[in-house]
């Protein structure tokens, strides 16, 4: 699938819109949206094109998250080839995020030449065909959600995906692109993210509810993440914040 500018970008839009569960971007080289259908304004918090137009991640999406999608999109320039179907989450515009697969492919012009990128992504929670593929392992990610706080063994992951650990390790990494130990840290930091911004816990206090029970550790992982020590995140995220570690 590669888009072409001879087509009409709002019979484009037009077309995203209609079906109700997609969300559908497009962007330039440098990462500038360049449209997206009324789904996709809602997730960024937008009510029109203007607002959009000319903006990039960086006005939408937390740190953390923006260096991988600026990762997967120059890709795309650079190969000429698409991303298919990546397991993300992806940030709401309330703060919150929730679970996507997104694919990615080539915007060309008259020419040939790649100019950007088009986008599209389901949301787990609002379409019943986007974990089709990855049925056996919604399970897996819904026991997560439930018991992230808790102490995982790999084999109880393994259990609920009626697999052995090493099947499950296997087809867990060619659905998430990563090992099922670091997306479940990587799912614990993202839950602290969202407390650190939107509640006045001690950072102590967050570590054990998202299920760290090393504050160092915690800090450790949360610092390679986001780039940012828990403490700073908060600040960056909540200027008016107090210090409360």
């Amino acid at each position: 699938m590669e888009i072409n500018q001879n087509l009409d970008p709002d019979s484009i839009l037009a077309l995203f819109t209609a079906i109700g569960d997609v969300y559908f971007f497009m962007k330039d080289k440098q990462g500038r949206f360049l449209g997206a259908n009324e789904l996709q304004l809602e997730k960024l918090g937008v009510d029109s094109q203007e607002e959009l137009i000319g903006k990039s991640d960086e006005d939408f999406f937390p740190s953390y998250m923006i260096a991988q999608y600026a990762k997967d999109d120059a890709q795309v320039i650079q190969s000429g080839e698409p991303i298919m179907r990546r397991v993300e989450l992806v940030a709401n515009a309330d703060g919150s995020v929730a679970w996507h697969v997104t694919s990615k492919f080539p915007l060309r012009d008259r020419g040939g030449n790649c100019i950007g990128i088009i986008g599209v992504m389901r949301d787990f929670e609002r379409s019943d065909n986007a974990w089709q593929p990855y049925r056996r392992m919604n399970a897996v990610v819904d026991y997560i959600n439930i018991h992230y706080a808790e102490p995982i063994q790999m084999s109880e992951l393994a259990n609920v995906a009626n697999l052995s650990v090493s099947q499950f390790e296997r087809r867990f990494r060619q659905v998430f692109q990563q090992t099922p130990s670091r997306f479940l840290i990587r799912y614990r930091l993202t839950r602290a993210s969202a407390l650190l911004v939107h509640t006045e816990d001690t950072l102590s206090r967050i570590a054990q509810d998202v299920g760290f029970y090393d504050h160092s550790h915690f800090s450790r992982e949360f610092q390679k993440l986001f780039g940012l020590s828990p403490g700073r995140y908060r600040k960056s995220h909540t200027p008016e914040a107090q210090d409360f570690a």
